[in-house]
């Protein structure tokens, strides 16, 4: 287990156990290191540690906002969690780039403009646990590791534990997958990518990540899933063969939220942006979703087929305590049911959020301003849409989902209205604004 500051949280309100103890399958776990002390290569000079605004307690409002913020005329947009109780909050940073080392070099020196809204989020809205998704992966884990150290820790986020691992973006299959008459490309890697770990997540946690517990999915084929949606007549053997079910990655990666090992494990998932979507990523982002509601469900009849990278078999031990948290097969360009699509009537047959081991707190927007005043599409937007389509609805792509037995005491969206608060983090106008919204969840504590 990994060392370093302990933070004594007790369980969450409902029986918890551990899960199934595997080895580490190549993921970098960054824990025990005070955040604002990054390694760099010894012949590297290391910059200092920019100057970064000043940061009331984290989750509380910024008393005075930066110049080009809008004037906060009252209205609120984030929510103070309750004493005790953990908070689990995902989104999608899009923090990629040409190669790792592009990503990198932006990153270093604490001014890269993205990453600066992504920590100004962050801080409002002040996550125990955070799952950061499009973020590109690096052998090194010095992406994660910048991040932690140039941005969230500066913005007054203290995560000692930070887990990273390798994703399926970008890495070459050997065959043509695209169907464009050449092997090679990002159109033939295994998950959309112009080159290995473009499209990746980052773990960051408050508290203990147990490191000899982690379990990743990268190589579970897709052939493998039972009653799978793989076109058969569109994909040769060999595609058959290499064709993985992640399209980045997928992980089950505990947290220690106590002293006597209660422990919650936080299922992170991530999709290639879904502008490079492929014609056969919507059905493999179903069956992705199936096989994370059958690695939940604790019945050993459903995940009996589920085989972790470290070759152990089966899902969760039931009564095991666990949140599903960034893009669990979000489909590409569909995004997940809303309350205009009940409206509207339409049943897309979207497995795991009818999962009777998952609960879906239909987090909403924290705004006072109507929606209808949202910018963006004409058609309108929906109170849990998570990204800004431009001329297009809004949709919800980024999900946290506790388990069924745990007790959600609140949930939101940060997504500020026009004239509130934080509307430059959102604001489409605005040049480092985030297409992507974070999700929060609050978990009630005993």
């Amino acid at each position: 287990m990994p060392t370093g500051p302990r933070s004594c949280v007790p369980g969450i309100r409902h029986t918890l156990s551990l899960g199934v103890t595997v080895g580490l399958t190549g993921g970098f776990l960054l824990g025990g290191a005070v955040p604002a002390q990054a390694t760099h290569a010894p012949d590297e000079e290391d910059p200092p540690t920019p100057t970064m605004p000043s940061y009331p307690a984290p989750g509380q409002p910024i008393s005075a906002p930066e110049p080009e913020e809008a004037d906060d005329d009252g209205g609120d947009t984030t929510v103070e969690k309750a004493d005790g109780d953990l908070r689990v909050a995902t989104l999608n940073a899009g923090l990629t780039g040409g190669s790792p080392e592009s990503v990198l070099e932006a990153l270093r020196g604490g001014m890269n403009s993205a990453a600066r809204v992504v920590a100004r989020t962050a801080h409002l809205n002040a996550p125990d646990v955070m799952v950061l998704t499009g973020v590109t992966h690096d052998a090194d884990g010095m992406i994660a590791e910048t991040l932690n150290a140039r941005y969230l820790a500066p913005a007054g986020l203290d995560f000692p534990y930070v887990y990273t691992a390798p994703t399926n973006s970008g890495i070459d299959s050997g065959t043509d997958l695209d169907g464009d008459g050449r092997i090679g490309g990002p159109g033939d890697a295994l998950g959309y990518g112009e080159f290995p770990g473009q499209h990746g997540i980052v773990i960051f946690s408050a508290h203990p990540i147990v490191e000899d517990e982690v379990r990743t999915f990268q190589d579970l084929l897709w052939s493998d899933i039972p009653d799978n949606s793989l076109p058969d007549a569109d994909y040769s053997d060999l595609d058959k063969s290499v064709l993985r079910l992640a399209s980045t990655s997928l992980w089950d990666v505990p947290v220690e939220i106590g002293e006597e090992g209660e422990t919650l494990h936080v299922i992170a998932n991530g999709q290639a942006p879904e502008e490079n979507a492929r014609g056969f990523d919507a059905e493999r982002a179903l069956d992705e979703r199936r096989m994370i509601a059958d690695y939940v469900s604790a019945d050993p009849a459903d995940s009996w087929y589920i085989q972790d990278d470290a070759g152990e078999s089966g899902g969760l031990n039931p009564g095991s305590s666990f949140v599903i948290a960034g893009e669990p097969g979000s489909v590409p360009g569909e995004g997940d049911p809303t309350a205009q699509d009940a409206e509207r009537g339409e049943d897309r047959e979207l497995p795991l959020l009818g999962s009777p081991a998952v609960q879906d707190p239909l987090p909403e927007a924290v705004t006072e301003r109507e929606l209808s005043a949202r910018p963006g599409s004409e058609d309108g937007t929906d109170p849990h849409a998570t990204r800004a389509v431009e001329g297009e609805e809004d949709r919800r792509v980024s999900l946290v989902l506790p388990d069924a037995e745990a007790e959600v005491t609140d949930s939101g969206v940060f997504w500020p209205g026009e004239g509130e608060f934080g509307f430059d983090l959102v604001d489409p106008q605005a040049g480092a604004s985030l297409r992507d919204r974070l999700v929060w969840v609050d978990l009630g504590v005993s």
